[in-house]
């Protein structure tokens, strides 16, 4: 199990308060999660390399790398997360076999409460706000299954109190021993229901729901990372 919480510094330290956990079904994993603090605030990702084992943790290691490099340029320039997929996605394109994708999530919040993101095929985020619970889905394909691609950014404002929960598919699709799946309905009742809580309390609330109700059948990679203004 790996878990990580990330105290913030300098002026976005009053702005967020951040818990990721990341636990591997097995000895590798193919999810991966990014976050950058900066003076106009936080960017972040997350994403999953389709496939288990050795080869899919190679493929992550490599995305993860030119993952910061992606957000460094973008940050510079545009600011426009979907942006940052674009270049992800060019990286990518010469490193990923033919058989291999990626779904990823890339965003930034602003300390004046706007929060911009790209959702490249991936679970869709969920933005908890007013005591409602928003599904933020795709913008675009997943990363390397097309020759020319596009992706848009969806803007949204935010502020103190709410919450983004972002999630791997090792979440909703894990399965009990009939077969059936945590599922998104699920998730969004458990979101739902701790959203006065801290985002760590938050995220241990969602990994515990997967072991209550995959136990030890749990066989996909599990990645939560919990934003709150």
């Amino acid at each position: 199990m790996n878990t990580e919480v990330f105290p913030l510094f300098g002026p976005a330290s009053q702005a967020f308060d951040v818990d990721a956990l990341a636990i591997p079904a097995k000895s590798f994993t193919g999810d991966f999660y990014f976050l950058d603090r900066c003076e106009e605030g936080l960017w972040f990702a997350l994403g999953d390399v389709a496939g288990k084992g050795l080869n899919a943790a190679v493929m992550m290691a490599m995305i993860q790398e030119e993952l910061e490099n992606a957000v460094a340029v973008s940050r510079r320039g545009s600011g426009d997360p979907a942006a940052a997929v674009w270049r992800l996605d060019r990286a990518m394109r010469a490193i990923l076999p033919f058989n291999r994708f990626a779904t990823a999530v890339i965003g930034r919040i602003d300390t004046s409460g706007t929060l911009v993101l790209a959702n490249a095929g991936h679970c869709p985020p969920l933005l908890v706000s007013g005591g409602k619970v928003e599904s933020i889905g795709s913008t675009g394909p997943a990363i390397g299954i097309l020759s020319r691609p596009s992706w848009s950014s969806t803007t949204r404002t935010v502020k103190s109190g709410d919450t983004l929960v972002l999630y791997t598919d090792g979440v909703i699709e894990a399965s009990d021993a009939t077969g059936r799946e945590l599922g998104a309905d699920h998730l969004n009742a458990i979101v739902c229901e701790m959203r006065d809580e801290t985002p760590r309390r938050i995220t241990r609330a969602i990994a515990d729901s997967v072991t209550d109700h995959a136990g030890a059948k749990r066989q996909d990679d599990l990645t939560v990372l919990t934003i709150r203004m």
